[in-house]
């Protein structure tokens, strides 16, 4: 049984007051040792007063913060009391206390956690409420500035919570609460009958998060420790400790992640970019490995390795949809990955000015959320990691 855990209810969970006792009472069912609960604002709370702000106009972001915090600060005693009319010994924990734990930036709407003070105060004043048996309940979504004003973590930013304090906190496990069963294969209002995903990699799920899927802030991921369970469970379910989805792996947010491949091909084809042709070109790649794919003007260019070149640019040849090919080959790759990527602007212009100046000329550049993919020449490729890591460490 896991020791020390951290649970996180959404909004939705807590929208009527039979929601809230049936929340509480899953989380002392439960049974964990030492418990922090996290909670966002009740049911549509948060999108009501953001749509007063707006209909009043030329609120300020200080003001927007620290009125939005309300739902959040009012779920918390809320949820608190709850536990404590089941028997629990609770105590709830808002910025107004001097016990509040994540410290952030001045960002009033989207701020940026101080890691280093809140980890030193979640030390001072968590741990010792969850020695003496206490159950601490967190208002999710907010922090507060070094000048005491309130701030907030972004829209989903509870998930953000919940994550650094379990990192802080050097938790066992972090247990998201959700409406689905867990992580959908799809989104079930455009897909009729998703699966539930038993498990799915971090780098999967931070993918799925930043193309739109809202089961998790994608931002949260980073602050997942190696060897921390993290789960997505049914509230339905009744059950904490019900398997849901487990999100399996770590981000390295200490150092960009680098991998480097060689023996690629550069295959060219002239062709129409629709999905006919491309359901045509991809069943012809069945068998090798790809690497990446760029469309351009009526051609796509795809980097793959295969046992037999030539085999494979004759299947691609005949093809009635590829007009005409060509083929680089002795090409290398230089794969970069970090959750950075998605969330500041230059890093592509970065690692290209960082090449140049080495006069190591690009293939091709590729990305896809958190990774940059760099083809060059393959005699290039060890230098061309080496560059990209000095300038990206710089």
């Amino acid at each position: 049984m896991a020791g020390r855990v951290v649970i996180k209810f959404g909004g939705a969970d807590l929208a009527t007051g039979m929601k809230i006792r049936r929340a509480a009472e899953m989380v002392l069912k439960a049974g964990f040792k030492e418990t922090v609960v996290v909670v966002s604002a009740m049911g549509e709370t948060t999108n009501n007063l953001i749509n007063i702000m707006s209909e009043i106009g030329g609120v300020s972001d200080r003001d927007y913060a620290d009125i939005v915090s309300m739902g959040e600060r009012i779920s918390a005693r809320i949820f608190c009391s709850a536990l404590r009319a089941l028997g629990a010994d609770a105590v709830y924990l808002e910025p107004s206390h001097e016990e509040w734990p994540i410290i952030t930036d001045s960002n009033f709407k989207d701020a940026k956690p101080d890691m280093e003070e809140t980890c030193a105060r979640v030390k001072k004043y968590i741990e010792p409420l969850l020695s003496s048996g206490k159950i601490v309940v967190v208002c999710g979504f907010l922090g507060r500035d070094k000048n005491g004003n309130i701030t907030t973590l972004g829209r989903g930013g509870s998930d953000t919570t919940a994550l650094i304090l379990a990192n802080c906190l050097r938790a066992e496990e972090v247990i998201l609460v959700k409406e689905a069963e867990g992580v959908l294969s799809a989104d079930p209002k455009l897909i009729p009958n998703p699966r539930v995903l038993d498990r799915i990699d971090i780098h999967e799920m931070f993918a799925l998060a930043h193309g739109g899927a809202k089961i998790i802030k994608a931002e949260a991921l980073k602050y997942k420790l190696p060897n921390q369970r993290l789960r997505v469970v049914s509230f339905a379910s009744g059950d904490l400790r019900s398997h849901g989805t487990e999100i399996i792996g770590v981000f390295n947010t200490n150092s960009f992640e680098i991998r480097e491949e060689r023996n690629l091909a550069a295959i060219s084809l002239v062709c129409s970019i629709d999905p006919e042709s491309l359901s045509q070109i991809f069943a012809a790649l069945s068998g090798n490995s790809i690497f990446g794919v760029s469309t351009g003007k009526g051609s796509i260019t795809i980097f793959v390795s295969t046992p037999n070149l030539k085999d494979l640019m004759g299947k691609l040849h005949n093809l009635s949809t590829v007009k005409a090919l060509s083929c680089l080959t002795n090409i290398g790759l230089v794969e970069i990955s970090h959750p950075v990527f998605v969330d500041s602007p230059g890093w592509v212009a970065k690692i290209a000015d960082a090449l140049a100046s080495r006069g190591i000329n690009i293939v091709e550049i590729t990305t896809s959320k958190a990774t940059i993919n760099i083809f060059v020449d393959e005699s290039k490729v060890k230098e061309a990691a080496s560059t990209v890591r000095d300038a990206l460490e710089a």
